[in-house]
């Protein structure tokens, strides 16, 4: 069925293959297609005209054509009006000279009405700029807008195309830095800032067309120069655009540290790893630094030639106008008059004025270009596998074919050099079950992303039935396949949209229907209703029967997944929101969510990789016995670590190092005593004495189950028990389990945000001031420069007076000879003076801002570590977000000590130089022009005010759609697998009308006032010329007097109207220094630590490895292997809970602990065992002190943790989370991490705790070692290997307690033993406590707790458990391979 997005946001149709279809394209003229074929074409167009490959490659319609030309147009017209005041002006100087040198006394009258006459064609042109501007910058805002919104829609697309091998290699943070920084650098490339560009040229072009028609000579010599002009400006964009790229590639690396840290917070607060990860993050700064520093010399260095070039043209100017003037004066034959030369000098002085200013825009221009050029690359990419393509059969039925692996090698392409599949072979028959067993890193996982074609084999292929897979359509091929990961991703929606999220692609021609409805608003709308609290049923009539349909399905699929039941104990039910990748859902119930989504397609073949890894054994056993019931008809493939789980599976495929070592039924392998045989020995709990009770049992179970499936209702009576009392599954909502002990110090979200007052202009500047004070000298040199580029224009008014007055032909002509080279000369020595101001003021501000960057980068993201995860998941905050403090809004921020700020003191100099002079000059000509500089302020405050509010609007309006697509890309695997790359563009448009809607009123608004700022001035122009005419005539005054007090005035008039082209700038930093003012005042328990420069005052990190803000910050990395820890601890701690009670603060009705007491030894091998939800996760958090019980105690070493500050004890305590973490940075960065705070492990420390928990010879087998970086998350790393990773990561840590949560899950038996080993050797000496659904990893423990609807009901060994707890001899069943 196809499906159409009628008002996409591209003007474009979706067809139902996803392939996009510009609808603009289909009528749009030839030649302009093959202007935009051309202007794409890479290799046929220089790097210079990138930027119009931004222009015209994204496709632009007819609306946009329209645009341009109109803004082009009027563009154009807007730089023809001051060249005309050029003649004008040119008329009037011949008039007032006539009046000056004529021997006869004429009437007054006669030049009052020419003066009169010629004041008001200047005020026909104001207006005549007023229209043309407001249409030209109206135009180019809209351009700019519609462009940056088609660039978001096509690199969201592309990325939704492109296989997962690309994504695998993209650079960690790259998706938010090109949404968040270029996306903004596009913007104001392309924006209003094009429409004064164009009127700028037009200008230029304009003043030299009038220049040859008065005086042809002067102008061609000044002609010859234009070249020089162009070469500046093109090279020096050339060089801008290299450093800019270097300092992309740094800025990337950066940024992935930042969103890496942002996503994984209760590793670095559990770790206290925040220092770590900040000195790391400096160090890619201190990379980026050098480079922008050149970018800024060389930006310095094209403008300061710029000023030279147009100086020295005015010099060349005026002698030679000079000389002519002389000449006539002389009676020599001559057709110039003074005003002919003096409209030739003022339109070229104006003009080079003018075209001085360009730099600035071509800066802008360049840096748009190389950020346009870095989204299109990726845009352009051709997939190897295209998702969303048409190609391939999409008849074939894989409900009876074969599915066969015909010798396949293949490598991840992250990393080459590592085989992970080699020549491996086997058959998948049709509606049978196929388990996968083997090691970690085996290729187990691999082969399941071949069979769904994520990726393609280097060499074989895989086949089904007699096709080969790359025959086959990819989105028909994934909607037959039923996927459940190994690590469940969701995606930031209800519940209900999560598991409908299966019936997208769906293969079953009964579930066709269905489509147009998931890719609407609808199920939306219906959550939305659904948490405002109109009851399900209502929302769902008024939403229609299709929307009914859904919901049974899905509620359907959530009873087969045993997820219902908790589902239905929520208080939004299926409308309630998972969170960024289901953050605010456990483990257990994320695996539940992910079950149901793949089981309600009903899917010929279901591939399952450790589908019930995060459940207890209870409601593993349950699922297991509905998987059964459904694969009846269905060929399953399975991955699984528990034999348990894949012993009744009609065939076994064991795997070892990519190999397929052999494959049989459970009971032929374990016949033949190879390898499963080993697997089984080592996993099997053991036989029990009492065999006939554990079969009564047995039997006993099965019949339960039955019973529960017949009825649907697939929880026992401990779960249910659970959910009667609202506790949370699994891992107590992962998201806010892991919190830092500042959580009780600072405020909750609405007593800290929402009530704060917002933050004044006075104490937004006071609050930035400690970020710029170590850069004040540096500050002060571009500040005294910049009051020289200021008061250079005065200057330059005072050379020009001078000039025309001495031009008269009153005058002899040696002494118009004598005075031309004079003045010209001096016009030379003006443009060394300022060449050389404008460098030095350039590199100062370049220093200084990237300081300033550098420093309020590292501290915003000092405070953000520091923020409980309490505050990062209230308000809407994402890591996507937040990232965007650190990076953005850091970066608008140190523009106040950066070229904006140099433009604005330099205005503001001019403006002071120019007001005085003149008033000293002729007070009465400047009293009564400096009355309209209020109404030129006035103009402009009005445009700082509306832009303001556009700026906020803007960024707070497109977040969501950053949210979107960095959250699309982190579950990229999710998406592709499940053929949801039409929702999430759904969804993605959907963020974006809105915003845009909203921001092209403003834009039209806030234009509204920047043309009426840059009009104004003609409108001075010519109250100038009149009043100033009025006071040469009645003998007030001379010419030399006007002429020097009218460019003085003007030029500071003028240079307001280009400081309000900054204002969007300013807007955007005032608004980011509030919110880093925001950021950085948040006070909370430690603060004291820190004076208000960000240093460190106590004594404990005083070490310069954690003073991140010196220059020159030392090797993060290097420094992790240099100082020795300490030894492993001789005792272990000691652990009561006592009668503790704990409710969580997002669920403060539903009880997580209800009095629970436990005794754990120093030194003793602890486990908590029990259902889904118990409380056994909620242990850990309290442990760690990430929140204080309501009532009870919790006593450490004999210390009550509750009633002491801080949370020192936590040094020593490490803990190994079920979701596995790895950090941007090498693997041992990433072990060096579980290191105490005040000490970095050794690297034969980190290589010791590699080889206990198994990992070292797999990290010693990559080419780099342990300086192998890992991505974010470790996605070149299987789950297994990661689990091993984390494990090494705490026991490098020496703890005195360590906390396993599942910590063996994704482990293979041999790994699984290795560990256990490793773990025996550190219990004599450290306290562990493990929570484990796996009871043979903790049958040996010392004690192990029965932890049931948040209390303790049982504890004792694991064989006084076995003989009188019937819940636990149940799952020791349940999980026996002799049973």
């Amino acid at each position: 069925m196809a499906v159409e997005e009628k008002n996409s946001p591209t003007g474009a149709a979706m067809t139902n293959t996803g392939i996009l279809v510009p609808s603009s394209q289909q009528s749009l003229p030839e030649w302009w297609t093959k202007t935009q074929k051309f202007f794409s074409r890479e290799n046929t167009i220089t790097p210079t005209f990138g930027y119009f490959r931004l222009l015209f490659g994204t496709q632009p319609g007819k609306t946009d054509i329209a645009l341009i030309v109109i803004g082009t147009i009027a563009g154009i017209g807007a730089g023809i009006p001051f060249p005309l005041l050029g003649i004008l002006f040119g008329e009037l100087v011949d008039d007032l000279n006539s009046s000056t040198c004529s021997t006869t006394q004429a009437p007054p009258g006669g030049y009052q009405a020419a003066i009169t006459t010629k004041v008001l064609q200047v005020i026909y042109v104001s207006i005549l700029n007023f229209v043309c501007m407001y249409i030209h910058t109206g135009c180019w805002s809209m351009v700019g807008e519609r462009l940056v919104r088609r660039l978001r829609t096509k690199y969201f697309h592309s990325l939704l195309r492109q296989e997962i091998a690309f994504t695998d290699t993209l650079p960690s943070g790259d998706v938010t830095s090109r949404l968040v920084s270029d996306i903004e650098v596009i913007q104001a490339g392309t924006s209003e800032k094009v429409g004064l560009f164009i009127g700028t040229i037009s200008y230029f072009v304009a003043a030299y067309i009038v220049a040859f028609l008065k005086v042809a000579t002067i102008a061609a010599m000044l002609m010859s120069v234009v070249p020089i002009y162009f070469l500046m400006a093109f090279g020096g964009g050339h060089y801008i655009k290299k450093y800019s790229g270097r300092i992309s590639t740094h800025i990337n690396a950066a940024t992935s540290i930042v969103s890496s840290s942002l996503s994984h917070m209760s590793i670095v607060h559990a770790f206290n790893a925040n220092a770590r990860l900040e000195a790391l993050f400096a160090q890619h700064l201190v990379s980026a630094r050098m480079d922008a520093l050149k970018k800024a010399i060389t930006h310095s260095i094209q403008f300061g030639m710029l000023y030279f070039v147009a100086y020295a043209s005015n010099a060349l100017a005026f002698w030679q106008g000079s000389r002519m003037i002389a000449d006539l004066a002389e009676g020599k034959p001559s057709k110039v008059s003074v005003g002919a030369v003096y409209t030739v000098i003022f339109v070229l002085l104006d003009a080079s004025f003018v075209l001085s200013q360009m730099a600035p825009f071509m800066h802008i221009f360049a840096s748009a270009a190389s950020a346009g050029d870095r989204l299109m690359t990726t845009i352009k990419r051709q997939s190897a596998i295209d998702g969303t393509s048409s190609e391939g059969d999409s008849t074939i039925s894989l409900a009876s074919e074969e599915i066969e692996l015909q010798d396949v090698t293949f490598n991840y392409p992250a990393r080459p050099e590592v085989p992970v599949l080699q020549g491996v072979s086997f058959k998948i028959p049709p509606n049978k079950h196929t388990a996968i067993v083997g090691t970690s890193g085996s290729g187990k996982s691999t082969v399941v992303a071949l069979l769904e074609r994520l990726y393609d084999p280097i060499t074989g292929c895989v086949r089904v039935g007699n096709r080969d897979l790359k025959e086959i359509n990819v989105r028909h091929l994934r909607g037959s396949i039923g996927l459940v990961q190994q690590e469940p991703n969701l995606l930031d929606r209800s519940i209900l949209e999560n598991i409908a999220h299966g019936l997208v692609s769906s293969s079953q021609e009964k579930h066709k229907h269905l489509l147009p409805t998931l890719l609407g608003p609808s199920l939306s709308e219906l959550t939305e209703k659904i948490r405002q609290g109109a009851s399900e049923d209502e929302a769902v009539t008024e939403q229609g029967d299709v929307v009914r349909e859904i919901v049974n399905l899905t509620r359907h699929a959530a009873t087969l997944s045993n997820a219902i039941d908790f589902i239905n104990a929520l208080p939004d039910g299926l409308a309630t929101r998972v969170g960024s990748s289901g953050a605010e859902l456990s483990g257990g119930q994320k695996q539940r969510i992910a079950l149901a989504r793949a089981l309600i397609r009903d899917p010929p073949v279901l591939l399952l990789d450790e589908a019930t890894a995060a459940l207890d054994s209870t409601s593993e056993r349950l699922i297991q016995a509905a998987l059964n019931k459904v694969s009846e008809n269905v060929t399953t493939v399975s991955i699984a670590h528990r034999l348990a789980t894949a012993k009744d599976a009609d065939n076994i495929i064991v795997m070892q190092k990519g190999r397929v070592m052999e494959q049989g039924t459970h009971m032929d392998l374990v016949a033949r005593d190879g390898v499963y045989a080993g697997m089984v020995r080592l996993q099997n709990i053991g036989k029990f004495s009492s065999s006939s009770s554990i079969m009564t049992e047995s039997t006993q179970v099965d019949a339960n189950i039955d019973r529960s499936l017949t009825t649907d209702t697939l929880l026992n009576k401990e779960e249910k028990l659970s959910l009667e009392q609202g506790v949370l599954d699994e891992k107590e909502k992962p998201a806010q389990l892991y919190m830092p002990e500042e959580a009780d110090s600072l405020p909750t979200e609405p007593e800290n945000e929402k009530e704060k007052p917002k933050q004044t202009l006075w104490a937004t500047m006071k609050g930035s001031f400690p970020l710029i004070r170590p850069n004040i000298l540096l500050i002060s040199l571009g500040l005294i420069t910049s009051i020289m580029i200021g008061v250079s224009y005065t200057g330059e008014a005072v050379i020009f007076g001078h000039t025309v007055g001495s031009l008269s032909v009153c005058r002899g002509g040696p002494s118009i000879r004598s005075s031309g080279m004079l003045f010209g000369l001096l016009f030379f020595i003006l443009a060394i003076v300022k060449f050389a101001a404008v460098i030095v003021n350039g590199a100062a501000f370049g220093w200084a801002a990237e300081k300033t960057l550098y420093r309020t980068r590292v501290l915003s993201l000092r405070s953000l570590l520091r923020q409980p995860l309490e505050w990062h998941n209230a308000d809407g905050r994402t890591p996507g977000l937040l990232v965007a403090l650190v990076t953005s809004d850091a970066s608008a921020l140190s523009s106040l000590t950066g070229t904006t700020i140099g433009v604005l003191f330099s205005t503001v100099a001019n403006l002071f130089a120019g007001v005085i002079l003149s008033h000293v000059i002729a007070w009465r000509i400047a009293v009564v022009l400096l009355a309209t500089l209020p109404v030129l302020l006035a103009s402009g405050v009005l445009r700082l005010r509306v832009m303001a509010q556009y700026q906020k609007k803007h960024q707070k309006a497109y977040a969501k759609a950053t949210a979107i697509t960095v959250e699309s890309v982190d579950n990229i695997k999710s998406i592709a697998a499940f053929s949801l790359e039409q929702e999430a563009y759904s969804v993605f448009n959907r963020s974006l009308k809105a915003p845009y809607k909203s921001n092209m009123k403003s834009v039209l608004h806030g234009n509204f006032w920047l043309s009426l700022a840059y009009s104004i001035s003609t409108l001075v122009y010519a109250l100038a010329y009149w009043w100033g005419s009025q006071q040469i005539l009645a003998g007030m005054y001379t010419q030399v007097q006007f002429f020097i007090v009218l460019p003085a005035l003007l030029f500071s008039t003028q240079s307001c109207g280009q400081m309000f082209a900054l204002v969007p700038d300013i807007s955007k930093a005032r608004i980011a220094a509030s919110n880093i003012v925001d950021l950085l005042s948040i006070k909370h328990e430690g603060d004291e630590e820190y004076d208000k420069t960000g240093s460190k005052a106590s004594a404990k990190h005083t070490d310069p490895r954690f003073n991140m803000l010196e220059d020159k910050p030392r090797d993060v990395e290097a420094q992790l292997i240099t100082t020795t820890p300490p030894s492993f601890p001789t005792k272990g701690m000691g652990v009561q809970f006592r009668n503790v009670h704990f409710r969580y603060p997002s669920r403060p009705n539903q009880p997580a602990l209800d009095d629970l007491s436990i005794n754990i030894s120093p030194g003793q091998f602890c486990a908590l065992v029990g259902p889904s939800g118990s409380g056994k996760s909620t242990t850990f958090a309290l442990l760690e002190k990430f929140y204080n019980p309501a009532s009870g105690s919790i006593i450490i070493d004999g210390v009550d943790i509750t009633k002491q500050s801080g949370a020192a004890f936590r040094d020593t305590i490490a803990l190994v989370p079920q979701e596995n973490v790895m950090f941007e940075g090498t693997v041992a960065f990433n072990i060096g991490l579980g290191a105490r705070p005040d000490v970095e492990a050794t690297q034969e420390e980190i290589e010791e705790a590699c080889r206990l928990a198994n990992i070292h010879d797999t990290i010693a087998a990559l080419p780099d070692g342990y300086n192998t970086v890992c991505s974010q998350d470790g996605k070149q790393f299987s789950g297994g290997q990661r689990q091993r990773l984390s494990i090494a990561r705490a026991l490098v840590r020496k703890p005195r307690l360590l906390l396993l949560d599942e910590s063996t899950s994704a482990l293979d038996v041999e790994s699984e033993k290795h560990v256990q080993d490793a773990l025996a050797k550190v219990a004599r000496k450290t306290t562990i406590v493990a929570i484990a659904h796996r009871l043979n990893t903790i049958h040996r423990a010392d004690r192990i707790f029965m932890i049931e609807g948040g209390r303790c009901v049982d504890q004792g060994t694991h064989a006084e458990l076995v003989e009188r707890c019937e819940s636990y001899r149940a799952n020791v069943i349940h999980q026996s391979l002799d049973a």
